[in-house]
């Protein structure tokens, strides 16, 4: 992420001069919940022009507020720390308030503040916008999402000298509880702030939601299987019979539920909803045939024809899950080498050489571009290796954030530190203890935990945090980079030693523009996707076959994937290529195709048409098109727009 800085100073001036003078703004000149909140203050009679007035709790108020927000604090005192971490380097303090506005826990640099500024940001200060008018965090909780308000967009003079970003923390049943706010004394924002303060915010929301439930079974899916065990993963939590006990907001949004959140504290916000009314299979089917069997990702179809994928989490061991061999990974995994093995010489090659070395304890290093697959590889040879009835535990070093990377690797034991499970938690490398543990993106791991790592590999032992004893472990391990880790290794971004102990045996997978097996990964993705006997017509294999893939193999699965759903069981034609596909294509390309210039495709005409059947087939619902075609909703009003129709 950028640290680039913008002062958007003289613009905010002049249209804040223009609205008090004659209460307009000219639209686009500030955010649009700047314009509503200066008019909400101009409503509830606040002077732009007051002096400061705290707004300060008493020290009773406070601790019964911090009391009422016990499992708050605790949760969010570590992000609070992490994010504190991340964003050291700069003049900021970092601020949890409740739903009410008054500030509960601040840290970090209130070194650089006058003393008003600094009692302003400490615990017991009240940021409610009908107190200091617009500002972060009381803005925040009205509009109830992310924003950045900076130097004068303040409604009160007096704090056109901060700059604060604030993102609304959503409670276990959906209610509004908090918000986190980084502030300082800056006329200009980091771009990359709100980011990192958004992602900190979901680490609590997830952190709540998983503390405040209880059930039997845990769903963690996502329509993308690598952002499962992410900050965006959905995560929705049954009874053994199937009954949803609570759902996360990401898992909301997926799966298109709507919840009825209330936004007052102790209503129940989650609906009667049971597993069999969502997915197109019996609940305890997929418990049974995927309960055993330590994080297997799966593909699922909802009720509604969408495909996502999940991973089953069992919290209690039940007698009713069969140990029969799982029936529904053996019909959609495609963890195979051999069905890998799809004719391109350097794949063979590659494969070959895996083979050889897979009954020895030699690590394996993959290489290649994202999108080429290596997750997939990586998992076809723990299937095929002697651990594969072992665990299955891949940890995606560039998705958590590092001040926790240390706690999933390792582990912890209870007090570790704040917020801490109580009994602590295995970390994924004991998880992986007689089977495999696979590290994606090893690339991006801190260099201040590669030390830390490279001592676990040689000595086949492993300290949890807090914890003076060591326990040993034995696994196999695989890893995998986009980045040219040598290239790392010399700029001394990562260390040598810990190189040379992850590469055993290198593999590189090539991009999909260079292999020569294009039908053929067309044949297993068509495989996978119960599709083998789909058509398609020789206009779309040519596009196919002279485009550079810049998404590499993913984009060529997700082309097919949204290709079958267009054509509806027809041959996939360039009616069923998305806009953002066909957009990318080059004239060249598209010339080509055929032989005789008359014969050229018109893509305008191609794309009119598939509009034209999908508003018919969808009545004319401008979300059900543009999902069906895969593209934004503005994309299609433009498109709409150019073929005349409104």
């Amino acid at each position: 992420m950028s640290n680039a800085t913008t002062d958007k100073t003289p613009a905010i001036l002049q249209a804040r001069k223009e609205f008090l003078s004659n209460g307009n703004v000219e639209q686009g000149a500030i955010a649009e919940a700047i314009e509503r909140s200066w008019r909400r203050c101009m409503a509830n009679g606040i002077d732009t022009n007051s002096p400061q007035s705290l707004e300060i709790v008493t020290a009773q108020e406070l601790a019964l507020k911090r009391e009422q927000n016990q499992q708050l604090l605790k949760l969010a005192q570590p992000e609070m720390e992490t994010l504190n971490e991340q964003i050291a380097h700069t003049r900021n303090v970092v601020i949890l308030t409740d739903d009410e506005g008054v500030i509960l826990h601040s840290l970090g640099g209130h070194h650089f503040l006058n003393e008003e500024q600094r009692i302003a940001l400490s615990a017991g200060a009240s940021w409610h916008e009908n107190h200091r008018g617009t500002n972060a965090i009381g803005t925040v909780l009205i509009e109830q999402s992310a924003l950045t308000v900076q130097g004068a967009e303040h409604f009160m003079a007096y704090h056109h000298s901060l700059s604060c970003s604030a993102v609304p923390i959503f409670g276990a049943e959906n209610q509004l509880i908090a918000t986190l706010d980084v502030s300082n004394d800056s006329n200009t924002s980091q771009q990359h702030t709100l980011a990192l303060i958004k992602m900190s915010a979901q680490m609590i929301e997830n952190r709540l939601f998983l503390a405040s439930h209880q059930g039997d079974v845990v769903l963690h899916f996502h329509a993308r299987p690598e952002f499962i065990g992410t900050l965006w993963e959905g995560v929705a939590i049954f009874t053994e019979g199937g009954q949803l006990v609570a759902i996360n907001r990401s898992g909301q949004f997926q799966l298109s539920l709507n919840t009825n959140a209330s936004n007052t504290k102790n209503e129940r916000a989650y609906p009667q909803v049971n597993f069999d009314q969502l997915f197109d299979i019996p609940f305890t089917s997929l418990v049974r045939q995927t309960g055993s069997t330590d994080k297997l990702i799966v593909p699922l179809r909802l009720n509604n024809g969408a495909r996502i994928y999940v991973q089953v989490e069992l919290l209690h061991k039940k007698q009713w899950i069969s140990t029969t061999p799982p029936a529904i990974v053996k019909r959609t995994s495609a963890a195979n080498l051999d069905l890998l093995d799809s004719g391109d010489s350097k794949i063979s090659r590659a494969i070959q050489q895996i083979k050889q070395v897979l009954s020895r304890d030699i690590p394996i290093l993959i290489q290649g571009e994202t999108g080429v697959g290596k997750e997939l590889f990586a998992r076809a040879i723990h299937e095929a290796s002697a651990q594969h009835k072992g665990p299955w535990i891949a940890v995606n070093c560039a998705a958590l954030p590092e001040g926790l990377i240390e706690a999933e690797l390792f582990g912890y034991e209870e007090g570790a530190f704040t917020g801490a499970r109580r009994k602590g938690s295995p970390g994924k490398i004991e998880q992986a203890n007689g089977g495999t543990l696979f590290l994606d993106e090893i690339g991006d791991m801190p260099l201040s935990l590669q030390a830390r790592l490279l001592r676990v590999l040689q000595e086949r032992t492993v300290t949890p945090l807090g914890s003076t004893k060591t326990i040993p472990v034995s696994f196999s391990l695989i890893s995998a980079t986009n980045l040219k880790l040598k290239e790392k290794v010399d700029s001394g971004a990562f260390r040598s030693d810990l190189y040379y102990r992850l590469n055993g045996l290198s593999v590189a997978l090539p991009p999909l523009r260079e292999r020569s097996d294009l039908q053929a990964l067309i044949d297993v993705i068509l495989h996978i996707e119960q599709a083998g006997n789909i058509e398609i017509t020789p206009e779309v294999m040519g596009i196919f076959k002279a485009h550079s893939w810049p998404g590499n193999i993913r984009q060529l699965h997700n082309v097919l994937r949204t290709a079958l759903a267009l054509a509806d069981g027809l041959p996939i034609s360039t009616l069923h290529l998305t806009q953002d596909f066909i957009d990318e294509i080059s004239t060249p390309l598209l010339a080509n195709i055929n032989d005789s210039p008359s014969k050229l495709l018109d893509l305008g005409d191609v794309t009119s048409h598939a509009i034209q059947l999908a508003m018919q087939a969808e009545s004319g619902n401008i979300s059900a098109v543009a999902r069906k075609l895969g593209i934004s909703r503005n994309t299609l009003y433009r498109k709409l727009k150019t073929m005349g129709l409104s």
